[in-house]
């Protein structure tokens, strides 16, 4: 599951990379969005409170949705708040959905299996991981795999919420820096900046792989 998830992350850098580079190479994509970020930024100016109310929104949605993400509302974002407000604004509507994901997993999602598995062998398994689970363990599961599905099913289990807490906030907090600063770094088409973050992205992302799947096996013996 670690391979095939690192896989994916693989893919779309190298579907992003393509989309960046036909922008760069296109006058006509560039005008296209600058007039974009034009029709948003007198929304925005009509309407602030609405506009920040929306993205939240959005990406809130992102962090418990698996079919929507809310790196694609990115480009105008930054060229509309800047790209300290954005990083605020998207930790804050992820760390939302990820509280919002956490109590549907404890409040509706344990109640539901306990009808689909035996209340016994449910506590059992949710013990045993509880037992086993160290914080850097759940940080590396919860900064590794998709955000919507550790919400979910750290709920479930009932982690502890205010661990949970803690490490969503750490292992969301570089996610929103790279996403803002590398989509900053492709609107100013600074290709030096831009090819240095996904560097320490694509090492980080490897050796935190790694690192989760050593854990995983050591576990196991």
């Amino acid at each position: 599951m670690l391979h095939t998830t690192l896989k994916k992350k693989l893919i779309l850098l190298a579907v992003a990379l393509t989309v960046v580079l036909i922008f760069w190479s296109s006058i006509v994509l560039q005008e296209e969005y600058g007039r974009l970020v034009g029709f948003f930024e007198s929304y925005v100016t009509a309407r602030p409170v609405l506009s920040i109310f929306v993205f939240l929104i959005l990406t809130v949605s992102s962090a418990m949705f698996f079919f929507f993400s809310s790196v694609w509302l990115v480009p105008v974002a930054v060229s509309v708040w800047g790209s300290l407000a954005t990083v605020l604004l998207m930790l804050t509507g992820w760390l939302l959905g990820a509280i919002f994901s956490y109590i549907l997993g404890r409040y509706a999602g344990y109640p539901i299996l306990k009808y689909l598995i035996p209340s016994r062998k449910l506590d059992y398994y949710r013990d045993l991981f509880l037992e086993n689970s160290s914080f850097p363990l759940v940080f590396l599961l919860r900064f590794t795999l998709p955000s919507e599905i550790p919400g979910y099913a750290l709920g479930i289990i009932r982690f502890n919420f205010l661990k949970y807490l803690l490490i969503t906030v750490l292992a969301e907090i570089p996610y929103a820096l790279v996403a803002v600063y590398a989509i900053e770094a492709i609107l100013s088409q600074d290709p030096v900046t831009l090819g240095l973050i996904i560097f320490v992205w694509l090492l980080a992302a490897i050796l935190l792989a790694r690192l989760l799947h050593k854990n995983f096996s050591l576990s196991k013996i």
